[in-house]
């Protein structure tokens, strides 16, 4: 019986009229529905930046109230990284099976909660696990959020719409920054942790209500062409007589079988994978040890909490521009080449924001371009990722890009914590997290020898 209803159906859609949704995507312009699925994604993104934010700014008077010694500040920043890390290996091959939208939903509510929980923490062991159990929910969500977003633009836009919507992580910590510098010394370091849960758990209910699956997620897995029609027909696409049974959706990506992984070193994919997965971990390495350690760090120097919250505020400010304007510039300047450059100039940044401490106004402007050149470089991987992988396994390529960039995330902060409690000078230590960033520069040009043809990724495709 199911082989006759196989071969039933085949024939029915045999005469069906076969549409091609990645050409009807392509073709249509951003709208109210891209809008709407950017906006909410967005928001989601904003609360990991915040996130990060928010532990760096609270350390201190965090440290205080727990009893922490800075030896234990070094794991407790990693936590979430190490979280991050296991969070994006486990549930962005999740969302390659089960769909975006359940595996976003369930990991921001999982950092929300656990957000929620951090006010209740008691010690270092609680404490640093619901960092681990945060980082978990933040590092399932990413790829969700990216592969989502960029799968209903056009590719000639999905450069510049993954490097705004990784322009959210910088603005978050541009508000936890500001909010920071009031909430903190008004209601304790507590009131940052009550609105990095509030607000996530809020935008996955949001999902719930109003965003749908990925359309070509739908297609790939055998979607209903009905269901597939009511989204497209969201996106403002009318296809034949009305009635969505005389139309079959085909998208021209095939389904993988096995494990996504091994996808991600196949088809002339191994040597772009392992690069990028380098440079993902030099990245994060040395942006969030600025992240994390830089508000204690200016305080051992001489700078009060408000100002190193107003220092963070503007490397956050700087990375939000960056990473905004990253995906534009990729497409004039090279994919490649125009993130080794930034690379480079971040490096100067970072080293220069240890010299210039604690001069408030020089450390914020240094700050501020760290964020502009670093912040820049992290979107251009991002864009790398998004593009450089097909839809069967783009949330796996992008998790697995961004896990080894939270590696190297969880590795930072303890090597600096070690630094710190070996009696390093903050100038010196600036300067060793600015080495990394140098390699990063080096791994982008090694990138652009195995892949020169930088116009494949700028539309969104890659030899496979």
């Amino acid at each position: 019986m199911r082989l006759l209803a196989n071969a039933l159906h085949n024939i029915r859609r045999h005469f069906m009229k076969t549409v091609l949704v990645d050409d009807v995507i392509d073709a249509r312009p951003f709208g109210a529905f891209q809008l709407l699925v950017f906006a909410v994604c967005f928001v989601i993104a904003l609360m990991d930046g915040a996130n990060i934010q928010t532990m760096g700014l609270s350390a201190p008077l965090l440290a205080a109230d727990l009893k922490l010694l800075p030896t234990q500040l070094g794991p407790v920043f990693a936590g979430s990284e190490f979280g991050f890390m296991i969070g994006a290996l486990a549930f962005g091959p999740l969302a390659d099976r089960f769909g975006r939208k359940s595996i976003l939903v369930l990991c921001t509510l999982l950092f929300g909660f656990a957000s929620l929980a951090t006010v209740q923490a008691s010690s270092f062991h609680s404490l640093l696990l619901l960092r681990v159990v945060t980082g978990l929910g933040l590092g399932g969500a990413a790829p969700c959020f990216v592969s989502l977003t960029t799968e209903y633009v056009s590719q000639r836009l999905r450069a510049r719409v993954a490097s705004l919507l990784w322009a959210a992580i910088p603005a978050g910590g541009v508000v936890a920054g500001f909010a920071g510098s009031a909430l903190i010394p008004a209601y304790g370091w507590k009131s940052m942790f009550y609105l990095s849960g509030i607000v996530p758990i809020a935008a996955a209910l949001v999902v719930v209500l109003l965003v749908p699956e990925s359309v070509r997620f739908l297609i790939l897995t055998g979607a209903s062409e009905k269901r597939v029609s009511r989204i497209l027909s969201r996106l403002g696409v009318t296809v034949g007589s009305g009635t969505s049974d005389a139309v079959h959706y085909v998208t021209h990506e095939h389904e993988t079988r096995g494990l996504p992984m091994l996808h991600l070193f196949r088809e002339g994919r191994a040597s772009f994978t392992a690069l990028l997965w380098i440079a993902f971990f030099l990245n994060f390495l040395a942006l969030i040890a600025v992240l994390a350690w830089t508000s204690t760090l200016l305080k051992s120097a001489g700078m009060s909490v408000a100002d190193a919250s107003i220092v963070m505020a503007w490397n956050n400010v700087g990375g939000m521009i960056g990473v905004a304007a990253a995906g534009k510039l990729m497409e004039r300047l090279g994919t490649h080449r125009f993130p080794a450059l930034i690379f480079v100039c971040g490096a100067v940044m970072v080293g220069c924001t240890g010299v210039a401490a604690p001069h408030t106004a020089l450390v914020s402007l240094f700050s501020g371009l760290t964020g502009l050149f670093v912040g820049g470089a992290t979107a251009g991987l991002i864009a790398i990722a998004a593009m450089g992988y097909p839809t069967a396994i783009r949330s796996t390529g992008v998790g697995y890009g961004l896990a080894a960039g939270r590696l190297g995330g969880a590795t930072g902060p303890v090597i600096v914590g070690t630094l710190v409690a070996s009696g390093m000078g903050v100038a010196q230590t600036y300067l060793f997290v600015s080495v990394p960033v140098v390699l990063a520069a080096l791994v982008m040009l090694l990138m652009r020898r195995a892949h020169p043809d930088d116009a494949q990724f700028v539309t969104g495709v890659i030899a496979h």
